[in-house]
């Protein structure tokens, strides 16, 4: 195992000396918290893949296809095309609005579009719902790298957490923007190599897509049928081509866009290598069903493939890998809790838009410490397993897409009807899962649809925004 953790030290070691020369750069508060608004089409797309995507395509996803089989088929359509979805509908009219308002966060931008300035309200509810939903999501994460680093080097499944929420923390509160979009963009590109490889292996062990097939057939036919209940294919189609909007660490990739004229380019290099990567581990998890029938934990199913018919090196790098997909996105989602506290609440709120850049940083990165701790404790103490902690995260944040969607696309929304849709879609989501319907149907479209419709009944029957606010939406048409 010594080469396997030489590697594996070698890439945490890489991820914080980033985060340290990124911290060299940070000379604003507009630095730490977008990034200076300086990413090109390859850094962009790259870092949006590799954080929307996360430790869930390597255990979760892993859970999921031997569960569903075949059917699985829909998550692939539904988050492989997301990022074609987000980067044409958002990417360009984020970045521009973002020039627009002079927004430095998520929450920066919808209150600038809803004109809630003087009152703070949709400031307020927004922090809550972040702070929740993203803690929850980290920990997620957390408990995926604590299952890579116990199956593969046998370490204490705690332990584990605790080592990925340090490094994560230190480079994360070190370098802001510019560390999380960089590591994201060499994490991203090991995500592709860990899937090129276990795709090696899968042709090599069990054949192509036609024999993939007729194995998994022969072992149970039953997970050949990909006609499931069609509320849960609604429910799976939803949860990428509509969830990805409503993402803030998605979304805040945009607002660091050198120039919103690139967003086409970004949309076919994300989408491209979104579609390559969920359709090819799909075939890759349903081979694994073939290969390990007996797996005791169907998350573990991909990264005992790379165990058992790689030699060591390749392994170390695969395990790179896969806690890279974990840290593509705990480092997005960390610092857009950051951006949250530190921005949106500490300086907004409690300092009245006054506090001077470096106080704004030195609470950012005090926050990314905070929240560590927090999501330390959920993924000691999972309410789910890895799958569904993601997947509640996930819905919750999905109340965004439609009010984002809206207050971009319709210059009658108003402010009060954001603020109906986010109370009424996070709590329709939550509502759902604690009634147990989940299953059923995925969270995000219940978010979503909830969100949307009370954001239109409400905007239609309260006054209509500013002309200023009017003219602003007006000026992102193409």
């Amino acid at each position: 195992m010594g080469i396997v953790i030489a590697v594996i030290v070698a890439y945490m070691a890489l991820m914080l000396f980033i985060g340290w020369r990124a911290s060299k750069s940070v000379k604003s508060s507009k630095d730490y918290l977008i990034g200076g608004r300086r990413f090109g089409v390859l850094l962009t797309s790259m870092a949006h893949q590799a954080a929307g995507l996360s430790g869930w395509l390597f255990t979760a996803w892993s859970a999921q296809v031997a569960g569903m089989g075949l059917a699985a088929v829909w998550t692939s359509i539904s988050s492989g095309f997301a990022p074609f979805v987000n980067f044409f509908a958002l990417a360009k009219k984020v970045s521009r609005f973002t020039a627009l308002s002079g927004a430095k966060s998520f929450i920066d931008l919808l209150e600038a579009r809803y004109y809630d300035e003087d009152k703070k309200f949709i400031r307020f509810i927004s922090a809550v719902i972040i702070f929740i939903s993203i803690t929850v999501y980290m920990a997620s994460q957390f408990m995926a790298a604590g299952t890579t680093f116990k199956v593969i080097l046998g370490w204490d499944y705690k332990w584990a957490i605790i080592l990925a929420t340090l490094i994560v923390t230190l480079y994360t509160s070190a370098g802001g923007f510019l560390a999380v979009v960089w590591t994201d963009f060499i994490q991203g590109i090991l995500m592709i190599f860990a899937v090129l490889v276990g795709t090696y292996v899968v042709f090599n062990q069990v054949g192509g897509v036609s024999d993939i097939f007729a194995a998994v057939a022969k072992v149970n036919p039953a997970k050949m049928n990909i006609w499931i209940n069609p509320l849960t294919i609604v429910g799976l189609l939803s949860a990428g081509l509509l969830g990805y909007m409503g993402q803030p660490q998605l979304v805040q990739m945009f607002m660091g866009m050198e120039n919103p004229n690139d967003s086409r380019k970004s949309a076919m290099v994300a989408g491209c290598t979104g579609v390559f990567m969920l359709f090819v581990t799909l075939f890759i998890n349903m081979a694994c069903t073939v290969l390990f029938p007996d797996s005791a934990d169907k998350n573990t199913n991909f990264i005992q493939l790379i165990m058992t018919y790689t030699p060591k090196f390749l392994v170390g790098v695969v395990t790179a890998a896969i806690l890279a997909a974990v840290m593509s996105s705990a480092d997005a989602l960390m610092h857009v809790v950051n951006t949250t506290v530190c921005q949106d609440f500490y300086n907004k709120m409690i300092k009245k838009g006054q506090a001077d850049d470096r106080s704004v940083v030195r609470v950012g990165r005090v926050t990314a410490l905070v929240v560590g701790v927090a999501a330390v404790w959920i993924a000691f103490n999972p309410f789910e397993g890895i799958l569904w902690v993601n997947w509640w995260a996930w819905g919750g944040l999905s109340t965004f897409a439609p009010v984002i969607l809206l207050g971009l696309y319709w210059k009658r929304a108003t402010r009060e009807g954001a603020i109906a849709g986010l109370i009424g879609g996070f709590a329709g989501s939550a509502w759902w899962f604690a009634a147990g319907y989940y299953k059923i149907l995925h969270l995000t479209f219940v978010a979503f649809f909830v969100a949307g419709i009370l954001e239109v009944i409400v905007s239609l029957v309260t006054k209509e925004p500013p002309e200023r606010v009017q003219k602003m939406v007006e000026q992102l048409k193409d």
